[in-house]
């Protein structure tokens, strides 16, 4: 389909504006006691922008905008679509885009942006990790400039929240390896904020937009500054010279009321766990897995590690809809049935005191990135209360660069999805999502999991999906690629004199902080 006729006068108008928007922005770099400037202190460097090749990331839904977004209650509302229908056999959504969205370089924003970006995220050649969520997806056409029409192999719910991925512009990337491409450090969106600088210590600097057809930011700019040590995210907190760091629970204590801060306690679906590796022989009898299910003491791990900043975890949807309340629940250790499940499984204590079979120690390494404090104290806690069983699981911090989450014997994993129950699970549990760039790492494979999590994501009645959610619940707590451990709140330093931040359900990592930026603004000193 051509682009719009119009385009040539609507580019060159766009020009304009954008001529206009740099001057407007050098009169604000020549005037800095007048830009209102956010400094994010990030846990670690952005190393490339954009949404079709990776897991989210806080910075993309400044830069680019997808179909749909979540409100305040992380339901589903328009963006770039302004309406949708849905047909009668949930096979083909039919999407009316906004007419007035544009590209940062003045050009428009239409259907065969959003036909391009779904088709290079479901092309195998783009090895996006995000491909599972779109297979459902049967075909993508242009119906008009504005107008897109997405018919799917079978009814699939999670579709309008996944759709709120960030579109990417054809006119830029048509033809180009996106792996390769230097678009991903030099990106071209459609968002509120647009690139400005990218700083070689990994620094980046985003400007007001304006061009962008939505509420307009009260911030001049916002700054993405890698600060990969807690201490020193801290610090510079105090300081002023950061405004938003996530901090860790440990360093509460150290907030002062004297202090330039505020602490926001963000309830979130984020959990850590062991994962298992399968291809190790000892954790192939799921026996052994239940064992240190029911002997771990989560409790304890929320007092002592997360200082009570979150809650004890025991499956992947505990925070959603479609949590099971009592799958898996264990509300103490019970370490004399752990000694009986391992015992049957055959393993015996040796002289030592080590659990023991065939002339195999059940003894592993247990990873956590070494960069991040809680899943090294959660590592060093779970090794020391497995010790009275026999099991041996030696704490191996790892640069969090080297960790081969495909390759270690056991690590602990953090995952968790604020949004539709279905993200987050079928890509970590389904076995059709082992190998390649997907995120079951540690190659669990179960019949009735697969069946599971396929009926609850392609179920067109809500409740076959919650039942359907609620079993496999039940058969990955008789048979758990992970121990799950504790949800953790997400803890946010902010600079006093930022106003606007509204709290809803964060995801992984803390995960949607920045959701409502438009609304964040900083009152001067």
């Amino acid at each position: 389909m051509r682009k719009l006729k119009k385009r040539l006068f609507i580019t060159a108008a766009a020009a304009i504006a954008v001529l206009a928007g740099a001057c407007s922005a050098e009169s604000a770099d020549n005037a800095d006691d007048g830009k209102k400037q956010l400094v994010y202190g990030m846990e670690a460097e952005i190393e490339r922008v954009n949404p079709v090749l990776d897991e989210s990331q806080e910075i993309d839904a400044l830069l680019f905008r997808g179909l749909t977004k979540p409100n305040e209650q992380n339901e589903v509302t328009p963006d770039l679509a302004e309406s949708w229908t849905i047909s009668d056999d949930l096979l083909t959504y039919s999407f009316k885009l906004r007419e007035d969205a544009l590209w940062q370089d003045g050009e428009q924003v239409t259907a065969d942006d959003v036909v391009f970006t779904l088709e290079k995220i479901l092309d195998p050649e783009t090895n996006t990790p995000i491909t599972g969520e779109f297979r459902e997806i049967a075909e993508v056409r242009a119906t008009g400039d504005y107008e897109v029409e997405i018919i799917l192999h079978r009814p699939y719910p999670p579709l309008l929240d996944q759709l709120k991925v960030g579109i990417v512009p054809e006119h830029l990337l048509s033809g180009e390896n996106l792996m390769e491409s230097g678009f991903n450090r030099n990106p071209v969106g459609n968002g509120p904020f647009r690139l400005k600088e990218w700083k070689g210590d990994g620094t980046i600097v985003l400007e007001r937009n304006h061009q962008y057809y939505g509420k307009k930011p009260k911030l001049d700019e916002v700054v993405f500054k890698p600060v990969p040590d807690a201490n020193t995210r801290l610090v510079q907190l105090k300081a002023g010279e950061i405004d938003l760091a996530r901090l860790t629970p440990s360093q509460m204590e150290a907030v002062k009321k004297s202090d330039p801060i505020r602490i926001h306690e963000i309830d979130t679906a984020d959990y850590r766990a062991v994962m298992y590796n399968f291809d190790l022989e000892i954790f192939r009898d799921p026996k052994v897995r239940k064992a240190i299910s029911i002997a771990v003491d989560r409790e304890a791990m929320v007092e002592g590690i997360l200082a009570g900043k979150g809650e004890a975890a025991y499956g992947p949807l505990q925070k959603s809809w479609a949590g099971n309340p009592d799958a898996g629940r264990i509300d103490h250790p019970d370490l004399g049935r752990a000694a009986e499940l391992l015992a049957e499984a055959g393993w015996e204590k040796n002289r030592d005191g080590i659990l023991e079979k065939d002339g195999k120690l059940l003894s592993f390494e247990l990873v956590a990135p070494a960069q991040d404090t809680v899943r090294v104290a959660l590592a060093n806690v779970v090794s020391q209360q497995l010790k009275p069983l026999g099991i041996i699981a030696e704490p191996k911090p790892v640069d969090q660069n080297a960790v081969k989450y495909d390759g270690e014997e056991a690590l602990v994993i953090g995952w968790g999805s604020e949004f539709d129950p279905d993200d987050h699970t079928y890509r970590l549990f389904h076995s059709s999502e082992i190998g390649g760039s997907q995120y079951n790492f540690g190659k669990y494979r179960n019949d009735e999991v697969d069946s599971l999590l396929t009926e609850a994501r392609t179920a067109s009645d809500p409740e076959k999906r919650k039942a359907a959610y609620a079993r496999f619940q039940e058969v990955l707590a008789e048979d758990p690629p992970y121990t799950f451990l504790v949800y953790l709140d997400a803890l946010y330093g902010v600079n006093e004199n930022v106003t606007g931040i509204s709290d809803r359900t964060l995801g992984h990592h803390g995960f949607g902080i920045l959701w409502n930026i438009e609304d964040w603004d900083k009152q001067a000193d």
